[in-house]
């Protein structure tokens, strides 16, 4: 059996959130894909290195993470055939009952002083024991 893996995905322009100019939006954004049968997060250029079904996906945007989901499956390529394709490169399922949004939002920065985190532009990945002391914190 592969390892969960835990990471934030920083929404940014490079992914189908950028339309969302405010954190109000964003929120909005994944609290909808808890309505959705099939929830999906979809990637243009860059997507998430092997990261298994039942990992844990936190969000964040405008530097503060907001919430979460657990990937329900890897990642797919989208096929050539299908128009999405000339947009996105890749994708991700999304289970619905996961998806929380945090009643509190820590920045990367608080984490980073907190935790001696350092945070990529788009994904980074890091440990069970990190991804509690992240927890704890956004529902302070």
């Amino acid at each position: 059996m592969t390892e969960q893996k835990f990471f934030v995905f920083s929404l940014s322009e490079e992914d189908e959130a950028f339309d969302h100019k405010d954190m109000g939006k964003a929120v909005r954004w994944l609290r909808d894909k808890q309505d959705e049968p099939n929830p999906v997060c979809y990637f243009r250029k860059k997507s998430l290195r092997d990261a298994p079904s039942g990992s844990i996906m936190l969000f964040s945007f405008d530097t503060k993470i907001f919430g979460q989901a657990t990937l329900k499956g890897t990642k797919e390529e989208i096929p050539l055939k299908d128009k999405r394709r000339s947009v996105y490169k890749h994708f991700v399922r999304l289970d619905p009952a996961t998806i929380e949004i945090f009643s509190r939002y820590p920045t990367k920065k608080e984490l980073t002083k907190k935790m001696g985190m350092n945070f990529s532009q788009v994904f980074t990945y890091f440990n069970y024991k990190q991804y509690q002391k992240i927890l704890r914190l956004s529902r302070l």
